[in-house]
């Protein structure tokens, strides 16, 4: 593993007409996962085009931190309050800058 930046984007879609409770959920993710260690940015975007889209952008000090946050308390809460049900679609994109 690297200890060089991890910048992660994630793509996530509600199914229709959980929006709002994944939404808040998500919301509440943000404001725990900012307090996390290693954490640089943690972003989360809406989608003009469709309401049910939005976008996370991440970025950790280092691959074994955001390991850390995917396994640790606020990851593990928002995975038990059961919105994953909520979830149409995810994509996960991990990216380490390479020039500049």
């Amino acid at each position: 593993m690297s200890n060089t930046p991890l910048t992660i984007i994630a793509i996530t879609t509600a199914k229709p007409g959980k929006e709002a409770t994944l939404g808040a959920a998500q919301e509440k993710l943000v404001t725990e996962t900012l307090a996390e260690d290693g954490c640089i940015r943690y972003e989360l975007h809406q989608s003009l085009d469709d309401r049910r889209i939005r976008i996370f952008v991440e970025t950790w000090a280092s691959e074994a931190q955001w390991r850390a946050h995917m396994d640790g308390v606020a990851m593990q809460r928002f995975q038990a309050s059961g919105v994953g049900d909520y979830f149409a679609d995810f994509a996960l994109h991990r990216l380490t800058k390479v020039a500049g």
